[in-house]
């Protein structure tokens, strides 16, 4: 069961239809443009962001997602026609069918023992498909923010290199993401023991100065964050391939 789902419902209903939020929608545009085949899970799909995306990108489309709320809230952002079912990640191994493309973004750090979920999605992959994987990097700023959201931990590139071969994946390609968002996230909640404020990704924010800051850092997610792998960052994007 994924920990923290009050404060990730309260984050994902703030930020809306991703129109202001610079982060995700650059992070799901990322992860889109690694898509394989025709059919896609996208596991704790949230607000529905990459459903919605697949589909554009005529796939056939499924969305898990445990917390009611945020699949009532992808239906009044995407319509009722959206695919998601009321299930967490421990439950997609009830699923009767296979996929060509496996998403979980942000998820995996929410489960207490992500090497069975791992063995799970193997079954649930088509031969030659592809599982992609954002997860939080460097155990080393695990903190209070990462207690409270629900995250039982964070990930080196070599820990969950080892973990992804030993469960039967290729490392396709992995790269660091958000270099930007590691240099304050490790001021705040390592030296100073302070939230670091988010709330200007909300669509709620109409400052003019915050418009100018979120066009500013859109720009640079958009042609720089997502075309150079700077080497470290404060997320690790993974895509893997089944043996």
């Amino acid at each position: 069961m994924i920990r923290g789902q009050r404060m990730i419902e309260k984050v994902y209903t703030h930020v809306g239809d991703l129109s202001s939020d610079f982060r995700n929608r650059n992070l799901n545009n990322l992860v889109a443009s690694n898509f394989y085949g025709k059919t896609l899970l996208d596991i704790g799909c949230g607000a529905g962001h990459l459903v919605n995306l697949a589909r554009k990108n005529d796939m056939l489309a499924l969305g898990l997602e445990p917390n009611k709320n945020l699949i009532s809230l992808a239906k009044k952002i995407y319509g009722d026609d959206i695919s998601i079912l009321n299930m967490n990640a421990e439950q997609a191994k009830s699923l009767r069918r296979k996929f060509d493309t496996i998403v979980l973004i942000d998820v995996l750090e929410h489960l207490e023992n992500d090497t069975s979920i791992l063995k799970t999605i193997n079954k649930l992959l088509n031969k030659n498909g592809r599982i992609i994987l954002v997860v939080p990097a460097y155990q080393l700023l695990y903190g209070n923010r990462d207690k409270k959201i629900g995250h039982y931990r964070r990930y080196s590139k070599k820990d969950l290199i080892i973990k992804l071969t030993n469960n039967g994946f290729k490392i396709i390609k992995i790269r660091y993401w958000n270099i930007l968002g590691f240099f304050p996230y490790f001021i705040f909640e390592k030296i100073l023991k302070r939230n670091l404020l988010t709330e200007f990704r909300e669509n709620k924010n109409n400052n003019i100065g915050i418009q100018i800051v979120k066009s500013s850092l859109n720009f640079w997610f958009k042609h720089f964050e997502n075309n150079i792998n700077f080497r470290f960052g404060l997320s690790l994007i993974v895509t893997v391939e089944k043996e």
